[in-house]
């Protein structure tokens, strides 16, 4: 069973001669391996070149992006399986082996394991798919650790250049939808370094990734469809947040403004200390709205300064008059509730979520 093996790559002098050397170190000799650059100006060829009478192919010419290099890579295969390793991303020793034993012993189209985490410090992490049914929201198939029969890439079809970042997101969803088999097996069988292009672009990653959920939302049998749309939604909302807080300042202070004005009230406060709440802080500081607390649940985070404002405990709305905006993700209900036991009309709440509801339509993602 002969397995192909593509390395895409772009200016990866630093880090692709352990990926190579991950791929060529594998014991086993039925295997093809196919290097596919992106024209790199850097040592990248140089490095690669070291091992040219052991790689069966070095292609280093412009394209439209990873994707299209994987593609590529794909169409020169002529192995049974074929496995992408990233330029970032290495092997573990014996995975082919392994990977060989689960073909021949199943009817698998897809087979895929466990895969560390690696951080600049070296700092690993295991990553450990639970339930292939997630897939529908999130990517549950870690995609180094990911083995395709060629028949699969022929019957479903390759990776859709539509998307930047989670192309292999949606690759696997679709297999997932149109019936391939996936199987997966109790073994680490690659390193993934954080801080790649999925990493640098996650505002990105996260949107498309959202969005190819719900493109195949559709193919999710109907007794679960319902539970995958709230995961989806609860998914998309703080993702339309965080762009409110990012790209829509102007609309959201106007908002704000308005409710100020048309509720006759002239305070502001905040609950929540997090990022939305220490970002929502500076931009009504920046706008001469300068909220009279940030509050937080946390007990040790009181006392403690963000933007020369102390962080306060909840029993400042004990007296508080004005709108308290709420900006904890996931606790929203909760809050609410709590400030309501205080029994102070005179504070009006504002949930993040209510801020997302009414300025959608100014938001365009992407």
């Amino acid at each position: 069973m002969k397995i192909s093996i593509i390395t895409v790559c772009m200016n990866s002098e630093s880090t692709i001669e352990q990926t190579v050397e991950s791929v060529l170190l594998q014991k086993d000799e039925n295997i093809e391996y196919i290097i596919v650059d992106g024209n790199s100006t850097d040592r990248t060829l140089e490095i690669v070149n070291k091992y040219r009478n052991r790689v069966d192919w070095i292609i280093s010419e412009p394209d439209r992006g990873i994707y299209d290099a994987m593609n590529k890579g794909i169409l020169l295969a002529t192995g049974d399986i074929i496995g992408i390793i990233n330029s970032d991303d290495w092997y573990e020793p014996e995975t082919f082996k392994k990977i060989q034993k689960c073909f021949r012993n199943s009817n698998a189209d897809v087979v895929y394991g466990r895969m560390n985490l690696v951080d600049e410090k070296g700092r690993t992490k295991l990553l450990t798919p639970t339930n292939i049914e997630k897939l529908r929201y999130e990517m549950e198939v870690p995609h180094s650790t990911a083995f395709v029969k060629k028949d699969a890439y022929e019957k479903f079809g390759l990776f859709s250049l539509e998307y930047k970042i989670a192309a292999d997101y949606e690759l696997m969803l679709r297999y997932y939808t149109k019936g391939a088999n996936f199987i997966y097996i109790n073994e680490t069988l690659a390193n993934f370094r954080t801080g790649g292009a999925s990493s640098q672009y996650s505002k990105i990653c996260d949107y498309e990734t959202i969005a190819v959920s719900k493109k195949y939302l559709p193919d999710c049998p109907m007794n679960e469809r319902e539970d995958v749309q709230k995961i989806i939604d609860h998914k998309w909302k703080p993702f339309l947040f965080r762009q409110l807080l990012d790209e829509f300042q102007d609309v959201i202070l106007e908002y704000i403004k308005n409710k100020l004005h048309k509720e006759a009230k002239s305070n502001l406060s905040i609950f929540g200390a997090g990022k939305w709440g220490k970002d929502m802080f500076a931009l009504l500081s920046q706008a001469n709205l300068s909220p009279l607390f940030l509050i937080d649940n946390n007990k040790n985070l009181w006392g403690k300064s963000v933007e020369n404002r102390d962080i306060s405990s909840p029993d400042v709305l004990k007296s508080f008059d004005g709108i308290l905006l709420i900006l904890v993700k996931g606790f929203s209900e909760e809050i609410l509730s709590q400030v309501k036991k205080m029994d102070n009309p005179m504070t009006l709440c504002i949930t993040w979520e209510e801020l997302v509801d009414e300025l959608k339509d100014h938001i365009l993602p992407g």
